[in-house]
């Protein structure tokens, strides 16, 4: 197998906890483990897919791979090259062959620019020699390519349905030609009625651009259908790893059994469903020794509450972190 583009081993992200008054300083015992020894490999081309409930450190892992927040330990290889080991300006330099596209594009848009200026601000960052007039020329050419009009150019943020301006921060992030994009949970914010659209148009611009994909999304069939790998993340740690339809057709952790059940599918009633995963995560300030699941596992043995389960292999590319047989010897 090729080198992958991404090569991620031991990321960690844990966020040191203040005390109660406003300008205390940070207690470096007391912290959130949002993200604890997590490693994957994204392979060129494919769409690799990072899957749990809000609140399992999916943002995080993402942010934290591209260092828009720093890790805490850990090392991520993109191209050969370790990010993290980078000088600011170096960094700076290779920002242009990864992006990412967040969840709510509202929040993310700057209300006072137009469209066109939006979409240009990563060159006028990165391509600071490049005329105006070519700027503007790239810019119509590449929103054509994710569908928004000519005229939707000179319009603000605020002018746009949820979809349109969806198709806004693809475009921004598709400007400098990336090889990298992560995608935050992009159909989220939108109605159910664009959702598909969406999701057609990130797999039409994926195979126009050669472009490889990290995927995030709590949405267990819409992973079916994007991702050919998937990790299930659950409080900070990777719980299962490997090939989506591997995965789907033959869960082995209880968590992922749970996700996949949830999922309705054609001629399932909803009274027909069932309940298969009670309660919340745990908060990431009391994460519990030994198995992090263990609070809401109805398959748990004394040694879940002793031993931190590894990852190990069930079957070729398949790894999960516990088989959901915890009362076995």
């Amino acid at each position: 197998m090729d080198e992958p583009l991404i090569r991620v081993r031991g990321l960690t992200k844990h966020f040191p906890i203040r005390g109660k008054r406003l300008f205390s300083r940070s207690d470096p015992r007391r912290t959130a483990r949002a993200l604890t020894d997590v490693s994957f490999d994204v392979q060129r081309g494919e769409t690799f897919a990072l899957m749990g409930e809000s609140g399992c450190g999916k943002t995080t892992c993402a942010l934290t791979m591209i260092r828009l927040i720093e890790p805490t330990a850990g090392q991520v290889h993109f191209d050969g090259v370790d990010l993290v080991g980078l000088k600011p300006g170096e960094l700076r330099s290779r920002r242009r062959h990864f992006q990412m596209v967040f969840q709510n594009p509202q929040e993310v848009m700057d209300s006072l620019l137009s469209v066109r200026k939006t979409i240009e601000e990563p060159l006028l960052i990165h391509s600071p020699e490049m005329s105006r007039r070519k700027r503007k020329e790239v810019a119509r050419t590449m929103a054509n390519a994710v569908g928004l009009r000519d005229d939707l150019l000179k319009r603000y943020p605020r002018e746009l349905s949820g979809g349109e301006q969806q198709r806004v921060c693809i475009c921004r992030a598709l400007i400098l030609r990336p090889q990298f994009i992560i995608l935050d949970e992009p159909t989220s914010a939108l109605d159910v009625s664009v959702q598909a659209r969406a999701l057609n148009l990130l797999v039409q611009l994926k195979e126009e651009f050669g472009l490889t994909y990290a995927f995030i999304s709590h949405d267990a069939a819409v992973v079916r259908w994007m991702a050919s790998r998937v990790a299930v993340l659950y409080l900070g740690r990777i719980v299962e790893l490997g090939p989506t339809e591997t995965v789907f057709a033959q869960p082995e952790h209880p968590y992922t059994r749970a996700l996949i059940r949830s999922v309705l599918t054609v001629g399932t009633r909803l009274e027909d469903k069932e309940v298969v995963l009670k309660g919340a995560p745990p908060s990431p300030t009391a994460v519990p020794d030994g198995c992090v699941f263990q609070d809401r596992c109805t398959e748990r043995g004394e040694r879940c509450l002793k031993e931190v389960p590894v990852l190990a292999e069930v079957e070729k590319d398949h790894w999960v972190a516990c088989s959901g047989r915890c009362s076995d010897p």
